[in-house]
């Protein structure tokens, strides 16, 4: 994975393209793009407040029944 900074830098370089570009259907995908790594900038960041344990892991194979 990217660093979490380099997503939002990207991201903040789509939305200023975006910004000044004259056709409407490419501007709206650089900023869907540009919401795109920031979606993956905010999960990365979560990812790493939260690690995946073996026991999580576990859990997910285990039936409660």
């Amino acid at each position: 994975m990217s660093d979490t900074s380099e997503l939002i830098r990207k991201a903040d370089e789509l939305r200023r393209q975006a910004e000044l570009e004259e056709d409407a259907t490419i501007r709206e995908r650089l900023t869907r793009m540009a919401d795109r790594y920031v979606h993956l900038a905010e999960s990365q960041a979560w990812s790493e407040t939260h690690p995946t344990s073996a026991a999580a892991i576990a859990d997910v194979f285990v039936k409660s029944d």
